[in-house]
């Protein structure tokens, strides 16, 4: 390959060379890096994370299309897939109607976070956008960072709302 000028441009790797493998592991981080440097952004400047968290959480919600009952596994387990596309990886999962519970790994990033100078407690703070989601379900959401992994529990509220 040559450049504009003539030059012999040597690339190891090109674009169209990387496996689909490659590529879904590169969009995982980028897409984990979005969220943190998008914290850091928020927290240098002083902008509450929880005034960003229920932003996107409205916004997300759209896309989950009109409020309505769901059951926990149903909530959690699209939550997970969510998660694993962020680059999560599901340590255990326990699926019932009422109550869900998981743990996962992998977000937020431990390097990543690093490389920002992010506390990875602030970075998971995203995870606060799914409660919004979930309440339009009629669930609670709630999670918890426990050292290198997070843990996340869907139960039904007792007053369901189906839209």
């Amino acid at each position: 390959m040559t450049d504009d000028v003539g030059f012999e441009v040597e690339i190891e790797h090109g674009h169209a060379e990387y496996t689909a493998e490659e590529l879904l592991q590169q969009a995982r981080a980028n897409a984990q890096a979005a969220v943190i440097a998008t914290v850091a952004f928020l927290h240098e400047r002083g902008v509450p994370l929880e005034a960003w968290t229920d932003a996107i959480g409205r916004l997300f919600a759209r896309a989950w299309g009109a409020p309505r009952a769901w059951d926990a596994a149903e909530f959690m387990d699209a939550m997970l897939t969510n998660f694993r596309s962020l680059g999560a990886e599901v340590v255990s999962v326990e699926l019932g109607s009422e109550r869900a519970e998981a743990v996962t790994t992998g977000f937020p990033d431990r390097e990543l976070c690093d490389l920002f100078g992010v506390e990875p407690a602030l970075a998971a703070r995203f995870n606060d956008a799914t409660a919004l989601i979930a309440a339009d379900r009629g669930l609670a959401w709630i999670w918890a960072l426990e050292g290198d992994r997070t843990r996340y529990l869907a139960t039904r509220l007792t007053a369901v709302v189906d839209a």
